[in-house]
């Protein structure tokens, strides 16, 4: 595969880039994420059921689906990553108020739709960007800290505590109306800060549209570290979003937690995910990522386990949701490092894209609407223990990945 010239990249720029991508990565989970940490207040005053709360966690990931998917194509096809990147933060700005207006299952159902049209470009964009930027000996851990540290310390560490808090203080709604600001500014960061990537002259012929844009995704179907990074994000992220959905429900409604013990319970996926955006990527540049994907999805068997082991002891199930959660370090592998180092690069945001559609509709939609289903009828916990075997099927899928692909990756 060809690389990108040395001249274009510089360890200031490439610093730099590291820090606005990461940053961005934060604020669009912020709002993401949002919903699950004030979902006991907005189900309690829209009178939602399990069925409904889950459908609502899931709305934000149809629409980003389809829009990751649709924009990378475009991006790959016109060579251009800045402006969708750009474009998608201004869009997020203003569309993450639409939530603060909702007033009933409906409405926050496609208020959250609206939500996923904006979010859907930025991993694709981030990723395929920060991949020809980055050093090879550094390419895995910058995109780790890209997808996952700014994400997970923002939005999973910082949120659930700033969320609820403000959730407290001002009302709910005001919590999204606040949550919509940096977005704007960031999208300024990036047109000042960012330059357009300089493609590999056979990466631009590689780029012209000869094909349709179902045969592409049928082609890159045919790569089997693609194929199995669907497998593997399918289950994981199932497994993130039963456990995001339903343990903020099952710690204030069935362990009698308080909305702010919970909400520091929530934070400790923050914590873990922001450790591990540096060291599982980092550990899988040495090691490579199928000895990475496969033993940090083990350890996410015990996120969730937590609340069947430890009952009502916050500590302890904190400390469960804390080691568990080090399974977020291995996402940036299967939606970025490992099926971009697969294809060609004029193709490697429709592969990131096109792992992060289908894990997302399969695994973020299905997960929480049939744990939602499930849950209304066996009660809460049963999405939980569903995220333990989700967890280990991650790792079992993980065991199919072809390592010595990933390291000739470009």
């Amino acid at each position: 595969m060809p690389d990108i010239k040395e001249g274009s990249r510089s360890s200031r720029y490439e610093n730099t880039l590291v820090a606005v991508l990461t940053l961005a990565g934060g604020i669009s989970a912020l709002d993401a994420q949002a919903v699950f940490y004030l979902m006991p207040f907005i189900a309690m005053e829209l009178g939602l059921d399990n069925t409904q709360i889950g459908l609502i966690g899931s709305a934000v990931l149809i629409s980003w689906s389809i829009a990751a998917v649709v924009i990378a194509q475009i991006s790959d096809r016109s060579g251009k990553r800045k402006p969708y990147l750009v474009g998608a933060f201004v869009v997020f700005g203003f569309f993450s108020v639409a939530s603060a207006f909702a007033r009933s299952f409906i409405t926050m159902f496609f208020a959250r739709l609206a939500m996923g049209l904006a979010e859907g470009p930025v991993i694709p964009m981030q990723q395929s960007i920060m991949h020809q930027e980055s050093s090879p000996h550094r390419r895995g851990l910058n995109m780790g800290l890209v997808q996952n540290f700014g994400a997970q310390f923002i939005g999973s560490l910082v949120a659930p505590i700033l969320m609820v808090w403000i959730a407290q203080q001002l009302g709910w709604r005001k919590a999204f109306l606040i949550a919509g600001v940096p977005g704007l500014i960031v999208a300024a960061l990036i047109y000042w800060l960012v330059r357009e990537p300089t493609w590999p002259t056979a990466a631009r012929a590689d780029a012209l549209p000869k094909r349709s844009i179902l045969a592409d995704f049928l082609l890159l179907l045919r790569v089997r570290n693609v194929v199995i990074s669907i497998l593997i994000g399918t289950a994981a992220v199932a497994w993130y979003f039963c456990m995001l959905t339903f343990l903020p429900l099952v710690a204030v409604g069935q362990l009698g937690l308080s909305p702010e013990t919970m909400s520091v319970v929530m934070a400790m996926i923050g914590a873990a995910g922001a450790i591990s955006a540096i060291l599982v990527p980092g550990l899988a540049d040495k090691i490579g990522p199928r000895k990475a994907i496969i033993a940090f999805a083990l350890l996410g068997i015990i996120a969730p386990g937590g609340v069947f082991v430890f009952g009502a002891n916050a500590v302890m199930i904190g400390a469960a949701v804390f080691v568990g959660s080090f399974m977020m370090g291995t996402f940036p592998l299967f939606m970025g490092t490992v099926p971009i180092a697969a294809v060609p690069a004029s193709h490697a945001a429709s592969a990131s894209a096109l792992v992060i559609c289908i894990s997302q509709l399969l695994g973020g939609v299905c997960g929480p609407a049939l744990g939602g289903v499930l849950a209304d009828i066996y009660g809460q916990t049963i999405p939980l223990a569903g995220a333990m075997v989700l967890a280990a099927l991650a790792a079992v899928f993980a065991m199919l990945l072809r390592e010595p692909a990933l390291q000739a990756g470009q």
